[in-house]
């Protein structure tokens, strides 16, 4: 999940070939170790929460990794969330259905 997380937010994998491969002993070494970058410019309009929460989802040991529950809560996450229902009463229109897939 913080490998799909950091993806998301930057459009660049934690973990990479140095030499252009898909894969390397290097990169091994890499994710084994939990060795990644914040690179600017990818991370630079990343809030420090975000980047904190995604070091707790990428530490390697997982006794000391950062839980569902504790993600699920995660006040960077909760924040960005609206307390007003999604009014889904639209999709159930066909003509709008077949607009919105038309899209």
């Amino acid at each position: 999940m913080g490998v799909i997380m950091y993806i998301l937010l930057s459009g660049r994998p934690p973990f990479y070939s140095n030499n252009g491969a898909n894969w390397s002993d290097g990169m091994k070494e890499r994710i084994r170790a939990g060795e990644y970058r914040f690179d600017e410019p990818y991370w630079k309009n990343v809030s420090e929460e975000a980047k904190s929460t995604i070091k707790r989802m990428l530490t390697v040991d997982p006794t000391q990794r950062i839980t569902i529950d504790e993600i699920s809560n995660c006040s960077w996450l909760t924040g960005l969330t609206s307390e007003r229902p999604i009014d889904t009463s639209l999709l159930g229109d066909e003509e709008n259905w077949n607009q919105i897939q038309v899209s």
